[in-house]
Formats: structure tokens, sequence, C-alpha cells
């Protein structure tokens, strides 16, 4: 009796701390075989990002367009700003690797204003464009930057999964419509949406996140999204324990 107690608690103890520091390790079970395409999301610290390059060859992390003082910060709204500039962002980085760039508020109407900045960081930094990925909801905006050497990611209307048929078929026909004439630009979307956008756009380049955790989501669905060899990067939630 005294031994099976032993094991009951031995077991909860286990799961107490796979559960407490599992979110804290990089290379999870549920992501093996295909680490190669595994970034970290939301890096919007230099300290963050630096962490998070000890462990993966991507990051992600925003930008607002601030028109008054012509930079880009780093700061996901509505976050309060930590007065962090992309320029002084990149300076600070170990190494030079893969970016997303979810670039919150272009719009065509500052696309000229953000290009000239992103041109002028990555021309004085002698950092490949071909390593960038720009995202926007607003894909009009993103062919100039196509024609400069980035690559450019579509981010899809939100847990499509959830639409009505009607509202669906609808933002199915607007997405067709805006990559009619853009044979390049992948698309970006939660992966609980894998389904739907592989069943309209199988070949289009998909760049996808998984922030929630697959152990407590849906696993088959996520394994089937991973195998995709269309799916490029794939962003998981890599907390740290002062970068939260």
């Amino acid at each position: 009796m005294i031994k099976w107690i032993k094991r009951i608690l031995l077991f909860i103890i286990v799961i107490f701390v796979v559960k407490k520091f599992y979110k804290y390790l990089p290379y999870r079970l549920e992501y093996f075989g295909h680490y190669d395409k595994i970034w970290s999301h939301r890096n919007n610290s230099i300290a963050k990002a630096n962490t998070a390059l000890k462990y993966f060859k991507g990051i992600e992390l925003d930008l607002m367009y601030n028109k008054k003082e012509d930079f880009l910060d780093v700061n996901h709204p509505p976050a309060k700003s930590i007065n962090l500039s992309f320029h002084n962002y990149i300076k600070n980085l170990d190494k030079q690797p893969y970016l997303w760039l979810d670039i919150k508020n272009l719009k065509l109407e500052n696309t000229e204003e953000i290009l000239r900045i992103l041109n002028n960081i990555f021309s004085e930094n002698n950092y490949p464009k071909n390593k960038v990925l720009i995202e926007t909801r607003f894909p009009k905006a993103l062919p100039v930057f196509e024609k400069n050497g980035y690559k450019t990611i579509y981010y899809l209307p939100y847990e499509m999964y959830k639409f009505s048929n009607k509202k669906l078929d609808s933002s199915i026909q607007k997405i067709k419509s805006m990559l009619r004439h853009q044979p390049n630009v992948g698309v970006s979307f939660n992966y609980l949406d894998y389904t739907i956008i592989n069943k309209h756009f199988p070949n289009r380049q998909k760049y996808i996140w998984m922030i929630d955790g697959l152990l407590s989501r849906n696993y088959k669905l996520a394994k089937k999204a991973l195998n995709d060899t269309n799916v490029k990067v794939v962003l998981i939630n890599y907390k740290t324990r002062s970068h939260r």
C-alpha cells in the first residue's frame, strides 16, 4: 500500500513540474521533427529576442509606424510603448536571424515611409532582406516590399473556423481576390483555421501560429499542419522567466 501511495505522489509531483516548467522549454515534444520551422512569437524587447536566438533561427516581433517622429516603434498595442526603435533593436541583436515583422498599422498610405525606414536600417546593418517577412492585414501594401527583396505575408481574418457559412464564403472570395495578382505572397493564420485555408489555398505558402500550446488543444490538426511542406514557419509562445 505504501509503495502505491509513493507512486501516486511521485506521479502528482511529475505532473506539477511538467505543467509549471514545460512552457519554458524551447524544444517541446509536440514539435519534434519540425524544429527547423519553429520560431519564437512576440519578441518585443532586445533581451527576450537575444534569449530566444539561443534556440530559434527566427523570431517574430510587432512594429508600429510613428508618423509624427518618423520611426518604427517595437510595440504591440494596447501595450504601452517602451520607446524601443526598430533601428536600435536591430543594432543590438546578437545574431542576424530570420525576422517576421508584424507591422500593425502598415497600409497603402504609409507604405513608402515604412519601406524607406526598413531599407535604411537593413542597409546600414548589412542585413539580408531575404531573411525578412513583412506581414500586414492590407495586402495591397505588399507588392512594393516584394519588389525590394522582402518576403511578404497576408494576415488573414482571425478564427475563420467560427464564421457562419455565409461569412466564410464571403471572406474566402475576398482573400482570393486580394491574392489573384500576388502569387508569391504567403498567408498567415492561427493553426485552428488550417483545414479551411488548406482547402482553398493548398499550394500557397503558409505561416501559422500555435501560441496556445498543443497539448491542450487540437493536437491531431496541429500535427497535420506541421507535416505540410507548404507550412514554412510556425510561431510558438516561447516564455522565459524574466521576459514573459
